[in-house]
């Protein structure tokens, strides 16, 4: 009896392995052609990565399953979304990530029921004529006329917070036909219909994205509804910033309205006037930028124009590097807002923690440059690398001119340049950067020695600042009982 036992679960383990055998790669290795038999003494090379290759497929393993939280959870009164956040399976067990999600206010997005219900709450703002609409008004419109991508993408920062002053809103009930030839229309409440193919012009080069209705792009730039019978919903938009010409404008860009619809218009008069305004405030801001310069206050306004047909605006972070020590300038630079700094390395000996010395090269502050101030001219047009390294200290903005549109200016200009700009910081000798590293050294070497008497002084007294009567708090006073207080001391004060 025992010996029946004995072979049922030798059988059934046998079952259980015969299970866990691929038999098509099985029968794949047993085919190899090359292998030995009785036939063939030696196998040939080529078999042999054959049958590796292939062995260690024939067995299935089976995949361990863990216990673990469900993916899916149920929303309750405390749920919070993170469907659009990037999470790893170390952060799923992480309460630290779901807590800094909860107090990092969510960012309005494009299609979100946040930004449906945002478009809802702007048409009780625009029923206000411009005029009227108070700072904090213009400032919604502004925020989402920059959600909305087909506004953003057609205009800059300063058109767009310029044109929130002035769009407005209009309402067409079920039925009616709308031309958007003489304006950019974004649909705020319910649904229009393409009346044409036609139904959308882009300025500039940008494709549109839209999900529910496909386009092609003709050498007009304007987007193609494809079928015609889909429709525009909240968010979309139709319509030109761009007036037509007058013989394109009739039957084009015309919708029919599906429902009562609410529409944010920003007409094509007022964004032509306040392009035109936009461009004259950043020419006028360019002039000035190069005219304040010291090296360019005596120049001739024809030259100065040159030079502002090439600048272009950029912003930069903190500690990003605009000139590297021995390398030729990128580009000119005319700073209008924040501090770049200039160092110098050099080298020089570094004690180590056992009072070993080790020469090392080391970073020395030589100077800063200050707004309306500019910087590698010289190394561009002298084709030589620049002696110093710069900086941001700041956040900085500048203005920008690339060494190709410097070198391709009119020689007279490229003459004047070399005449009237001035090597920044040639004055500091070797000597020099070796007794301002050695200053540094000893100022930081001595602010260490001070802190440590100070910290063994307290300590020898039993002082530990922040414990005890030590911790010191700072008490606020109401208003009543500060009055209070200095008309005692005034009471208190000796005649």
């Amino acid at each position: 009896m025992t010996c029946l036992i004995r072979n049922s679960e030798y059988m059934n383990d046998e079952v259980s392995s015969f299970q866990n055998i691929n038999y098509n790669q099985l029968d794949a290795l047993l085919n190899i052609n090359g292998l030995q038999s009785r036939d063939n003494p030696y196998t040939t090379e080529e078999a042999h990565q054959q049958f590796m290759a292939i062995y260690r497929t024939i067995f299935i393993k089976e995949k361990a399953i863990l216990s673990g939280i469900p993916e899916k959870r149920t929303n309750g009164v405390h749920a919070c979304d993170f469907s659009n956040d990037i999470m790893t399976s170390e952060d799923s067990h992480n309460i630290g990530f779901y807590l800094n999600r909860m107090k990092t206010p969510r960012k309005l997005h494009f299609g979100s029921p946040e930004f449906i219900g945002k478009l809802q709450g702007l048409i009780k703002t625009l029923t206000k004529i411009p005029i009227l609409r108070t700072e904090d008004e213009h400032e919604a419109v502004y925020k989402t006329m920059k959600i909305i991508p087909d506004i953003s993408a057609q205009l800059s920062e300063a058109e767009m917070r310029e044109l929130s002053k002035t769009v407005i809103r209009e309402y067409w009930v079920k039925g009616s036909t709308v031309d958007g030839s003489n304006g950019f229309y974004a649909i705020l409440k319910g649904s229009v219909k393409p009346q044409a193919k036609q139904y959308k012009k882009m300025i500039g080069d940008d494709l549109i994205s839209a999900s529910i209705l496909n386009f092609a792009i003709t050498e007009t730039k304007i987007s193609w509804s494809l079928p015609p019978e889909e429709s525009l919903g909240v968010g979309c938009c139709f319509g030109t910033l761009v007036p037509l010409p007058g013989k394109r404008q009739h039957g084009m860009l015309t919708v029919v309205t599906e429902d009562n619809c609410d529409f944010l218009k920003i007409p094509s008069v007022d964004y032509l006037r306040i392009k035109e305004e936009t461009a004259k405030h950043e020419q006028l801001a360019k002039e000035e930028l190069i005219r304040v310069s010291p090296y360019y206050q005596t120049w001739p306004m024809v030259f100065i124009f040159q030079l502002t047909a090439q600048l272009k605006w950029k912003k930069f972070p903190v500690d990003h590097v605009f000139m590297k020590g021995g390398e030729i300038s990128q580009y000119v630079g005319f700073i209008k807002s924040g501090c770049c700094s200039a160092y110098r390395i050099i080298p020089a000996l570094v004690k180590r923690p056992l009072g070993k010395m080790i020469k090392q090269m080391r970073q020395v502050l030589i100077g800063q440059l200050n707004p309306k101030e500019s910087f590698g001219e010289m190394s561009i047009l002298l084709h030589i690398p620049a002696t110093y390294t710069l900086k941001a200290a700041t956040p900085v903005e500048l203005g920008l001119i690339n060494a190709s549109d410097i070198l391709n200016l009119d020689p007279v200009i490229q003459m004047l340049l070399l005449q009237t700009v001035k090597p920044s910081f040639e004055n500091f000798t070797y000597d020099d950067l070796k007794l301002a590293y050695i200053k540094k050294q000893m100022e930081k070497e001595w602010k260490h020695k001070k802190d440590m008497i100070l910290k063994d002084v307290l300590f020898y007294n039993g002082i530990q600042p922040g414990i005890g009567k030590w911790l010191h708090k700072k008490r606020n006073f109401d208003k009543n009982e500060k009055k209070h207080q200095e008309h005692s001391n005034v009471v208190k004060r000796p005649m």
